[in-house]
């Protein structure tokens, strides 16, 4: 290492040290910190195009909490099964600190109870371990940037909990630290100040020895640019992208623009989350065939939202988010009656591309 001090890069100075605090990443300036991470040596691949799958809330749950204080392992049991008639290999399962601390020993042995569930369908888990996505009339539950302050430990415990007896397990396919983070760019106070906690959240996640990479389920901008990923980027193993696109060109546009950054980074790309929704079964029928049609061919992979119609915001007919074709975005793939809805039966097809664990 040279004596004299080296340039900081944009990228270098997003960085962050390994166990430093979460005020003292908000009170040292940004340049100052580094990342030194550990390689992840579990479920290490160069390419995701075999990945499929979905987001889960649970039918009964009308925010996180819900989906963890009423939890029912039978019914968890019944729900992902729908996603093997689909031939699904993997599940993103979300969860948050605000379920947990209202009884960390019981919400804690749920998760994992979901985890052996989604294991005994023969499915991989991508924990999802906060949600900063917030609706303004349904809001779904989540983590808020007034809460991202100096000294709040608890998280962290909370954190600790969840990953550590799960460091080493097989049945961890990725650890997906936070849903869409809102921090676009570091040019204010709360976009530091996310991108500092979500650091911490990194270095606890590696502290405890993970073994499987790391992502954030981080949203792209307009159609030909990648947003915040290219933000959160130093912090994750495997880039990660939320295509919304509403016809196949802008699709295919924001496909190269994911595959320009993969490139640049030199990290591989998945998509866990995608594909618009609509109240019209044959129009969501045509969009998730060729969704995942271009999303496996450039090597991305797919992960729909979501499983199937519940109680929670664009689970519902009657609340539908904006995310859709004609912003109608009602994205079930399974009726509340655990019916495949019409225009998705190519999904039960055998896909072309199997998961590395999966035999012929």
């Amino acid at each position: 290492m040279k004596n004299t001090p080296p340039k900081i890069t944009r990228r270098h100075a997003m960085q962050t040290l390994a166990g430093v605090t979460l005020g003292a990443a908000l009170a040292r300036p940004l340049a100052a910190l580094t990342t030194v991470a550990s390689k992840p040596t579990l479920h290490v691949y160069d390419s995701y195009g075999w990945l499929r799958g979905f987001s889960i809330i649970p039918s009964w749950a009308a925010r996180i909490e819900d989906a963890w204080w009423f939890y029912d392992g039978a019914r968890m049991r019944e729900e992902v099964a729908l996603a093997k008639q689909v031939r699904a290999n993997c599940i993103r399962l979300w969860i948050e600190y605000t379920a947990w601390m209202r009884d960390p020993e019981k919400v804690t042995a749920n998760f994992m109870d979901a985890v052996a569930a989604i294991a005994e369908s023969g499915m991989k888990v991508m924990p999802c371990l906060f949600n900063r996505w917030h609706d303004s009339k349904f809001d779904y539950g989540g983590t808020y940037v007034e809460n991202m302050k100096p000294g709040w430990s608890q998280p962290l415990e909370y954190v600790k909990a969840l990953v550590t007896p799960l460091a080493k397990d097989d049945r961890i396919l990725i650890w997906d630290l936070c849903n869409e983070p809102q921090a676009h760019d570091l040019s204010s106070d709360p976009n530091k100040r996310e991108f500092a906690w979500l650091s911490q959240i990194a270095a606890i996640v590696r502290a405890c020895g993970a073994q499987q990479p790391i992502t954030i389920g981080t949203m792209n901008g307009r159609v030909g640019r990648t947003g915040n990923i290219e933000t959160f980027a130093p912090l994750m193993d495997v880039l990660c992208a939320h295509p919304y696109a509403q016809d196949r060109e802008d699709l295919g546009k924001l496909i190269a623009a994911y595959q320009l950054l993969s490139q640049a980074q030199g990290k591989p790309l998945l998509v866990n989350e995608c594909i618009p929704g609509s109240l019209n079964d044959a129009t969501r029928g045509e969009v998730a065939r060729y969704y995942s049609e271009m999303l496996s061919a450039a090597g991305f992979g797919w992960m729909g939202w979501a499983l199937r119609e519940g109680k929670a915001i664009s689970t519902r007919r009657d609340r539908y988010d904006g995310n859709g074709i004609n912003k109608e975005g009602f994205h079930p793939f399974f009726t509340k009656e655990g019916k495949l809805r019409g225009g998705l039966e190519f999904l039960t097809e055998k896909p072309k591309l199997r998961a590395p664990w999966e035999k012929a």
